[in-house]
């Protein structure tokens, strides 16, 4: 649904690989129940006096009418508001960032806006890329660095990426629901599968969690393998292990949260270390949930929960084409039970 909307940004207006950020922020703008959700965020414009602007962005189409960089700071210009966020968090000329907003707001209403009306819910896509959105928008800014594929300053980025972590934890993507992933009995039974879901594209094989890796296989092929099942924990938690020499790790969440554990900053750090270390690998980012409850909503909980952890690696520097999110092939029996199950693996692709 964004996937040329996002090139077509990046190329048009020198964004590059920043296109996606500014499109999951925009979007968590837009869409935040904090200021009134779509309408609270057209409603800005209203006040403005761009009233016949926003009426032709509704329903999208040919008549949507542009809005001038000059119009956009006046609406989203004020200290701290959307168009300086977004240029001090992506490290963009704001020029570039009003340019893309002009583009990206009357195609977004347009798509929000089926038939002119503004709708209940929004789109599960929609509600992905909002929330990777809010992961970003929670993060504090970084003021010095460098990033994980450039030079020194690197340690300087840590206590950012801790706090920007702590923050991530304070957000849950999903409500728990009985639909979604069951919760076990206090003495989980093994689980007759353990399925594999997401929507994050064509993705490797599988191995069970409690299985060696196959001779001779990569690491994007076996993840899962090489983690002894005696540290997977019961709910919430980080274990780290090793692919081939390259520092890998599982996220484990409760039962229908995409909630991130509190350690993962400090368990994240090999990882960080490995990738500023070699800048021709990249971490892919696998989710997996129980066998348990609704398979449709398990698997959206499954990308919300690869989709924290991509925003966890984004915001502790490592850049977003490096965060690669894809979704394993379905295979069963992926760990001993279902609680295990319930994870993000991150392994290294060189």
């Amino acid at each position: 649904m964004f996937d040329i909307l996002i090139r077509e940004v990046a190329a048009r207006f020198g964004v590059g690989d920043k296109a996606l950020p500014l499109l999951q922020v925009l979007l968590a703008y837009m869409t935040s129940k904090e200021s009134g959700g779509l309408i609270g965020f057209l409603e800005k414009f209203k006040a403005a006096g761009f009233g016949p602007i926003v009426q032709s962005w509704l329903g999208g189409g040919p008549a949507a009418q542009p809005i001038s960089n000059s119009q956009l700071e006046t609406v989203l210009g004020s200290s701290g508001g959307l168009l300086s966020q977004l240029t001090s968090r992506l490290t963009l000329e704001r020029e570039s960032v009003a340019s893309s907003l002009g583009y990206l707001i009357p195609v977004l209403v347009g798509k929000l806006t089926p038939g002119g009306s503004i709708p209940s819910n929004l789109a599960p896509e929609v509600s992905s890329l909002a929330a990777a959105g809010q992961n970003l928008l929670a993060a504090p800014v970084a003021t010095s660095g460098a990033g994980v594929s450039g030079g020194g300053g690197w340690m300087k980025w840590l206590p950012w990426a801790i706090v920007a972590i702590a923050a991530l934890v304070g957000l849950n993507y999903c409500s728990r629901s009985n639909n979604v992933e069951a919760p076990p009995a206090t003495a989980p039974a093994p689980a007759s599968s353990g399925s594999v879901v997401g929507a994050f594209g064509p993705g490797p094989a599988v191995e069970p969690a409690s299985a060696p890796a196959a001779s001779g296989s990569t690491p994007a092929a076996t993840p899962g393998a090489g983690a002894p099942a005696t540290d997977e924990p019961a709910g919430s938690g980080v274990v780290g292990w090793t692919v081939e020499s390259a520092p890998a790790l599982k996220v484990y969440f409760d039962s229908g949260s995409a909630e991130l554990s509190g350690e993962f900053a400090s368990k994240a750090g090999s990882l960080l270390n490995y990738l500023k270390e070699n800048a021709g690998a990249k971490a892919v980012i696998s989710g997996f949930n129980d066998s348990t409850g609704d398979p449709e909503k398990n698997a959206e909980l499954s990308k919300r929960r690869a989709e924290a952890v991509q925003a966890a690696l984004v915001a502790a520097g490592v850049p977003i084409e490096r965060a690669l999110l894809e979704k394993p092939a379905d295979t069963t029996g992926t760990a001993a039970t279902a609680s295990a199950s319930r994870r993000v693996e991150v392994v290294v692709r060189k």
